[in-house]
Parts: C-alpha cells; sequence; structure tokens
C-alpha cells in the first residue's frame, strides 16, 4: 500500500468531521454491544503489549479501563500487561519481540510504513475475514484510516486515533506579553523574541526524542517546499533529500536556534520537562501532537491554545496544511492461542460507549463514534473544526519512511539542534538511503 500524501486531507477531514457527530446521524448505534461478543468460557489469559508516556498516559489509562471493565463482563478472561517506554524505545522492544516471534496476543503499534514489516514477516493477524464476517462492526470503523493499516489485500490492525501535530502554546504566556498567534514566519519570530526577552523559553523541544525535534522541521520545510517537495521526496522518491527546499529548512530551523527559540541543551530536553514548562509558563510553545490533548485540557483547561506552524514569505506551502495520519493502531498476534477472545476483546475496545469514552478525553477516534459537543473539550471541538477546512495534508514523514529510514530522519533532524550543516546533514541522509536499496 502506498501511503496517501494528497488525498490524505480529505480522507482525514471527513472522518474528523464525523467523528464529533454533532447534528447528525450515524450507523454507530449499530456498533458492537458493550458485552463480550461470544467468548469461550474456560479461562484464558490475554498477553497485552502497550506504550507508555513516563509522565500519564490517557491512552494507556483508557486501555486498563477497557480490560478492568471487560473481565467484569467476562470474568474467565483475565490480562497480562507489559508496558514499555513510548516512542523510540517501545519501537525498539516491538520490534526485537517480532524478529522472536514473540508477540504478544494483542500489540499496540502504528499504521503505515512501521506496520508494513510486522504484516509482511507474518507477525500479525489478517483482520479482513473478521471484519467482512461482522458487517455491523465494519461499518462502525472509518474506512479510510484502515487504508494504513491494509497490505496486499490484507488488514492487520485497527487505527485507535487520528492524529495531527501542531503548536501548543500557554494563552495566559501570550496574553501576559500582548502576543496573538502568528501567522507569518515574521509574527513568529516577533513571538520568540518577546518570550526570550522576557525570559521565556519560546518553544520547548522535548528532543531526547529525536522524532519530536523533527516535528518543527517538517512544518518549515513544507511552507518552504510544498505537499509537492513532500510528495517527490518522502513518498515518491524523485528527489533527494539534498533538495533545496530542505536545506533551506534546515538553515531556517539553525536560525530559530540562533535566535533562542528552543533550549540551549534542547537535545537532553525529556517530554515530561517540556510538558511541565507548557503548564506551568515557562515556556510560551510546544510543538507535538494531538495525542497530548487530553492531559494538556485537563491540566490547562481554558489557557491551552494551538496554531498551525505560519506562512513563510515565498514559499509554497501553507499554515492550512496539516501533518495528520491514522496513529496509535491495535492488532492481533497470528500465532496467538486465544485469537477468538483477543478479537472478542477488540470488538468491544471499538464499540460505540468505549468509544465513546476514548472521544471524551480528547482523542480523535477512528470510528463513527457518536459524542455531544459539549461532553469534549472547546479545543478539541475547535481543533476538529479546523482540521476539517484544511487545505493539505501529509503524514509525519518517519511513519511513511518506515522505521530505519524514518530513525536515521530523526537522527539527522537532531544534529540540525547543535549546529551541523544542513547540505553535510542531508548528504549523509542520502547515502544512508541509496545504501538501503
Amino acid at each position: 500500500m502506498k501511503p496517501l500524501a494528497r488525498t490524505l486531507k480529505m480522507v482525514l477531514a471527513l472522518t474528523l468531521v464525523s467523528n464529533l457527530a454533532i447534528g447528525c446521524s450515524s450507523n454507530a448505534g449499530d456498533a458492537p454491544a458493550v458485552e463480550g461478543q461470544g467468548a469461550k468460557k474456560e479461562n484464558v489469559t490475554l498477553r497485552v503489549m502497550l506504550a507508555k508516556e513516563a509522565s500519564g498516559d490517557k491512552f494507556f489509562d483508557w486501555m486498563s479501563e477497557n480490560m478492568k471493565i471487560y473481565t467484569e463482563l467476562n470474568p474467565q478472561v483475565t490480562f497480562d500487561v507489559t508496558a514499555n517506554a513510548s516512542g523510540d524505545q517501545y519501537m525498539t522492544v516491538l520490534t526485537t519481540e517480532m524478529a522472536a516471534n514473540n508477540v504478544p496476543d494483542i500489540v499496540q503499534t502504528w499504521a503505515s510504513e512501521r506496520m508494513r514489516p510486522f504484516a509482511e514477516s507474518g507477525r500479525l493477524l489478517d483482520l479482513k475475514e473478521t471484519l467482512e464476517s461482522d458487517a455491523e462492526w465494519k461499518q462502525f470503523l472509518m474506512e479510510d484510516p484502515l487504508k494504513a493499516t491494509t497490505f496486499d489485500g490484507g488488514i492487520y490492525g485497527i487505527p485507535a486515533t487520528l492524529d495531527s501535530e501542531i503548536v501548543y502554546y500557554n494563552k495566559e504566556v501570550f496574553d501576559k506579553y500582548q502576543l496573538e498567534e502568528p501567522q507569518t514566519y515574521d509574527e513568529f519570530v516577533k513571538v520568540v523574541t518577546t518570550l526570550k526577552d522576557n525570559g521565556i523559553t519560546p518553544m520547548t523541544v522535548a528532543n531526547k526524542s529525536s522524532w519530536i525535534g523533527t516535528i518543527p522541521f517538517m512544518m518549515i520545510a513544507e511552507r518552504i517546499g510544498g505537499l509537492e517537495m513532500y510528495q517527490n521526496v518522502v513518498i515518491d522518491k524523485t528527489e533527494p533529500w539534498t533538495s533545496e527546499p530542505l536545506i533551506e529548512a534546515g538553515k531556517v530551523l539553525q536560525e530559530l536556534v540562533a535566535l533562542g527559540t528552543f533550549e540551549k541543551d534542547v537535545n537532553s530536553v525529556l517530554s515530561s520537562e517540556s510538558e511541565a514548562k507548557l503548564i506551568e509558563g515557562k515556556a510560551g510553545m510546544f510543538a507535538t501532537g494531538t495525542w497530548m490533548l487530553p492531559k494538556f485540557s485537563e491540566k490547562m483547561g481554558d489557557n491551552l491554545g494551538y496554531f498551525n506552524f505560519p506562512d513563510i514569505e515565498g514559499g509554497k506551502g501553507s499554515k492550512d496544511h496539516f501533518i495528520m495520519n491514522p496513529n496509535v493502531t491495535l492488532s492481533v498476534a497470528k500465532d496467538s492461542k486465544h485469537k477468538e477472545e483477543a478479537i472478542d476483546f477488540m470488538k468491544f475496545v471499538f464499540s460505540q460507549e468505549r468509544q465513546a469514552e476514548l472521544a471524551k478525553q480528547g482523542f480523535f477516534t477512528a470510528t463513527k463514534v457518536e459524542v455531544n459537543k459539549e461532553e469534549i473539550s472547546a479545543v478539541a471541538a475547535e481543533l476538529h473544526e479546523e482540521l476539517a477546512k484544511s487545505t493539505g495534508s501529509m503524514y509525519p514523514w518517519d511513519n511513511p519512511l518506515g522505521a530505519y529510514m524514518g530513525a536515521e530522519l530523526n537522527n539527522t533532524t537532531q544534529t540540525l539542534y547543535i549546529g551541523k550543516d544542513p547540505m553535510k546533514a542531508f548528504t549523509n541522509l542520502q547515502k544512508k538511503q541509496d545504501n538501503k536499496k
């Protein structure tokens, strides 16, 4: 399956609108019931492997609640949970377990090229037949996100969340210094310099995990080169990593470093530190994803704001272009000894009632769940509407690049923050891609 680049906006924008289900009907009422779907009565222990953020993880908490309720409804089924650190560390553990063919019954992974090796190596169960045999359940799942977990006609996972990468900001800090959401790069620089002059970290970047530092770079690169550049370099690979827009984006990022936009020790900052800085007003901005929305909404309330990175004069991109993708995904192991129970639990997790609870937390779900607007945060409702009006989008680049090249890209952008020449950095990245062929 080739990642959808230019059509992704239409896919995700439309599904996000129906996801809210405000003032409209859907088939969610026909979704699987909350009770177990006929699991066997003998005692069974399902092994589950999940990622977990160190500083609190609402998706993990939601999954834990799912398991607790499911066991109450089905006492013969218990769960043995392995929780690993999220991000690159989780991916390393997951890849090791896949290579050893020691895959838990239910495993959290990601979609697109990050899932492809696991599907093609025969480690994940093809759910296509299961979905086609249960029309009501299949109807409840959004069709387009499933394309990101479909390989050679098989469906190897169900996306649980749809995510976008944006810039969060602390409204109290902005108000204190009479700042507004920047619409242009020059306005963004003004915000940076004002915050810096007043002893506030303008934009915290938790670049201890290198993929986080790639978020601002991707935004800048798109504003300069546009979605066509993304399509040609990342998806089609018809242009090299040394293309002018990428080199220019590296230079712009380093200009921001020189302005004092980020922490001096940016490559040592943990996500938990960045989160605390934004919440406490020690940082004005934090570029991360909508998976953080539930936590920030809870901690910051009306003090939470967001914007997409602004336009850059002369660039081919737009602040109306978003980074979006089907993100957290749940799969069943092909060699699971308890496939029936694992699939039954999946139906429970992806039911109207449990999906509504996920949406109420502030997550964007990949199901046709019904949730009243009043039941989600104002920021989540506003962001749903803005994403629906977006004029284009792209996947986070490390997703379609796959595990190896995705990690190499993130390592490359990490070196930009400490001054490596962009041309040298991306020449080296191009060599790695060429050698991989």
